[in-house]
């Protein structure tokens, strides 16, 4: 990665089950003139989507998140997909809908963004629909849209 390129480190509060399975996680962030930009979809941060602009502080060698200066309006998911279901198809699925996607293929996890130009009806729609069929669970990292009243 170039010099404009820096990871940055989040902490995590696991709760009684050790879940998250971490206690920290990276995000890759672009420098910008007003802080650093987030390039990654957080599989397990919140409050943080891509294309926010973040603050950090250094510990030595490491940087760490300090604080949101400016939030990007994507909203974040992450979709838990159940076998026998394949990965691809819920990924496709997420693309259809305008979704970027990363995939934690060992637990079947995906982290999806919502860009801010995108309306969430249909994704939201499929995603309630598809947790109901079994297919998947899902949660919101961050839900910057505005949810229809039908699907409250």
């Amino acid at each position: 990665m170039s010099d404009i390129y820096r990871k940055v480190l989040f902490r995590l509060e696991q709760d009684a089950n050790g879940y998250p399975p971490a206690s920290v996680e990276g995000l890759w962030t672009q420098a910008t003139p007003g802080g650093y930009r987030v390039d990654s979809i957080p599989f397990h941060v919140y409050g943080i989507a891509p294309g926010d602009i973040i603050r950090i502080r250094s510990e030595g060698e490491q940087a760490w998140f300090d604080a949101l200066q400016h939030s990007a309006g994507a909203s974040v998911f992450r979709v838990v997909v159940k076998p026998p279901e394949p990965l691809e198809q819920v990924v496709a699925a997420m693309r259809e809908f305008g979704c970027n996607c990363e995939m934690e293929r060992a637990v079947r996890m995906l982290a999806v963004e919502l860009p801010a130009s995108h309306s969430a009806d249909t994704l939201l729609y499929y995603l309630l629909t598809q947790r109901e069929a079994g297919v998947l669970d899902f949660e919101e990292g961050v839900l910057r849209h505005a949810i229809p009243e039908d699907l409250r």
